[in-house]
């Protein structure tokens, strides 16, 4: 007697759409495009990977000399309060009503003040290097920022001489004109910086990363055909049972 084979399998059918669910499953999860098969698409993601590493470390020098300038204003701020001090202590000692003795402690602040402000511009310092009598370049990938600040030792100073002392407080302020031109110019070049990253991430994100919204729309789509497959899957089935069964009788 001759036998049918009344059992269906649908898994075959269904392989396709469900390696594809789980596919996009993976790059939802991964958060990256796994299919991006295209070697041109690859090298040019690669190469704007390159670029915003680049920019990247152009951005840490810039924040480092950001950093360095403000130090250096933070002390050129205080050395300038303590020329005013030396100003006026030159004017007091320099005055005829005055004793030797009088003179003698105007001298002793004097100096000592010219030996707080020396200890300043030695302890302006950034990763260990002093920055008052140093030069500094700043690399921006394609551009360089360059500064020199001035040694600026108080040390030769003479309470006797105010015009020596004028002299000093002059050089503070072309100093602090120098160093402020160059933190704005760091500051720009920051924000630009920050500017080029975010494009060009956004540039490689459209070629290599996932869009996580079509991705889960994808996800959606695949699982509801696959739940329609194994639904008229089942269904053809059971139709087909149902017909073999009437004709064996």
């Amino acid at each position: 007697m001759a036998t049918i084979n009344t059992q269906y399998n649908p898994l075959p059918q269904m392989n396709t759409e469900t390696a594809k669910r789980d596919k996009t499953l993976e790059k939802i999860a991964a958060a990256v495009e796994l299919g991006m098969q295209d070697s041109a698409s690859r090298s040019i993601a690669d190469m704007m990977q390159n670029q915003i590493s680049t920019m990247s470390q152009g951005l840490m020098n810039v924040n480092d000399g950001i950093s360095m300038m403000q130090i250096a204003g933070g002390t050129l701020n205080n050395l300038s309060d303590q020329t005013q001090t030396l100003s006026d202590l030159s004017v007091r000692y320099n005055s005829a009503s005055l004793n030797n003795t009088q003179k003698q402690a105007l001298q002793s602040e004097f100096n000592r003040t010219v030996d707080t402000m020396q200890q300043s511009i030695d302890n302006s310092t950034f990763n260990g290097k002093s920055l008052f009598g140093s030069n500094a370049s700043f690399s921006l990938g394609d551009s360089t920022i360059s500064s020199s600040i001035p040694s600026l030792s108080p040390t030769s100073l003479s309470i006797t001489n105010q015009d020596s002392i004028q002299a000093y407080r002059d050089s503070l302020t072309q100093a602090g004109s120098d160093i402020g031109s160059t933190t704005n110019g760091l500051i720009s070049a920051s924000s630009n910086l920050l500017d080029q990253i975010s494009a060009t991430s956004a540039a490689k994100s459209q070629i290599s990363d996932t869009d996580i919204a079509k991705a889960i729309s994808d996800f959606q789509q695949s699982n509801n055909q696959l739940n329609v497959a194994t639904i008229t899957m089942a269904h053809q089935n059971d139709v087909l049972r149902q017909t073999i069964g009437r004709l064996l009788g």
